[in-house]
C-alpha cells in the first residue's frame, strides 16, 4: 500500500513538474514576445528569439532530468553514463562535427552583431541577398526578393563576407542612369532632375550623411547615341531607396515628355519596294 502511494506521489511530482515548466515556457516567451513588438535597439530582436529557442532546449531537459531523478534506478543509471560519458562525448563529437560547427556558429553570429532578423544582407561572391528571416541554432534563413527561402548553415555564414544595407545607419543611397539624346538640353534635363530628387528623401542633415551633396546629379558619360546623366538617390532604408529609384524613373520619363527632352531608342525605318 505505501509502495503505490509512493508510486502515485511521484507520478504527481512529475505531472506538476510538466505544468510548472509549460507555464514558465509560455510566460517567457509572452515576455519575449513583448519585448520585440516594441521599439529596440540593434540586434536585440535576433538576441530575443535565439534565447526563445535555446530557453525551450534547457527548461524541458532540466523538467526531464528532474523527473527521471524521481526514481531509484536512475541514480544507479546515472553513475554508469558518467563513467562513460567521457568516451561518449568523443564519439559524439566526431559524429556531429558540423552540427556542432553551425551550433557554436549561431553564437558567434548573434554576438558578433554583423546583421540581425530584418536587415538586408548581401553575400560577396555567392550571389545571394535578401532580407534576413530568421537565425537558428543551426542555419540562416535568407528571403530573397522573388520570396524564395535561402538556408545557409551558421559554419558558412561566418566566413562569408557580408554587406549589410541595414548596418548602424539605415539610410541607404542608389545611383540611377538617365539617357538623353544629344540634341537634348543637359543643363534643363539635369534641372529636371534635381527638381524631382527635392520632393523625395533628404539625407538625415544630423546623421552620419550629413555633409553629403544632394540633390547630386553628374554627366556620367558621353555615349555613341546618347548623353548618359547619373544621379544618387536617397532613401531611409533599403527598400526605401528603391521606391525612390522607380517612383523618380517613373516621374521624370513624364517630365521628360513635357519638356522635351528626348530619351534615345533604337529607330527602326522600313523601305517598300
Amino acid at each position: 500500500m505505501m509502495e503505490k502511494f509512493l508510486n502515485k506521489d511521484k507520478f504527481v511530482a512529475i505531472v506538476l513538474m510538466l505544468l510548472v515548466t509549460i507555464v514558465i515556457n509560455n510566460v517567457v516567451d509572452k515576455i519575449i514576445d513583448r519585448t520585440i513588438r516594441r521599439k529596440r535597439k540593434k540586434n536585440v530582436t535576433t538576441l530575443l528569439m535565439f534565447i526563445k529557442r535555446i530557453k525551450k532546449l534547457v527548461l524541458y531537459g532540466f523538467m526531464i532530468l528532474l523527473a527521471l531523478g524521481q526514481f531509484d534506478a536512475f541514480h544507479k543509471f546515472s553513475v554508469t553514463l558518467l563513467s562513460g560519458l567521457g568516451i561518449g562525448s568523443v564519439v559524439l563529437g566526431l559524429a556531429a562535427q558540423e552540427s556542432l560547427k553551425d551550433f557554436f556558429g549561431s553564437f558567434a553570429l548573434v554576438i558578433g552583431d554583423a546583421f540581425e532578423v530584418g536587415d538586408f544582407i548581401e553575400c560577396s561572391n555567392q550571389g545571394v541577398s535578401g532580407t534576413v528571416e530568421d537565425i537558428t541554432m543551426r542555419h540562416t534563413i535568407i528571403r530573397t526578393i522573388n520570396n524564395r527561402r535561402v538556408i545557409i548553415p551558421n559554419s558558412q555564414m561566418n566566413s562569408y563576407t557580408i554587406e549589410n544595407f541595414n548596418y548602424s545607419d539605415n539610410e541607404n543611397m542608389k545611383l540611377v542612369d538617365f539617357a538623353i539624346s544629344y540634341e537634348s538640353d543637359v543643363d534643363k534635363a539635369m534641372h529636371i532632375i534635381k527638381e524631382e530628387m527635392n520632393k523625395m528623401y533628404h539625407p538625415n542633415p544630423k546623421g552620419k550623411n550629413k555633409d553629403v551633396e544632394f540633390p547630386k546629379v553628374r554627366v556620367a558619360s558621353l555615349n555613341d547615341s546618347s548623353i548618359s546623366i547619373k544621379a544618387w538617390v536617397w532613401g531611409k532604408d533599403n527598400g526605401d531607396t528603391f521606391e525612390n529609384m522607380y517612383k523618380l524613373n517613373y516621374i521624370i520619363k513624364k517630365r521628360f515628355d513635357k519638356e522635351g527632352i528626348e530619351i534615345p531608342y533604337p529607330h527602326v525605318v522600313t523601305i517598300k519596294k
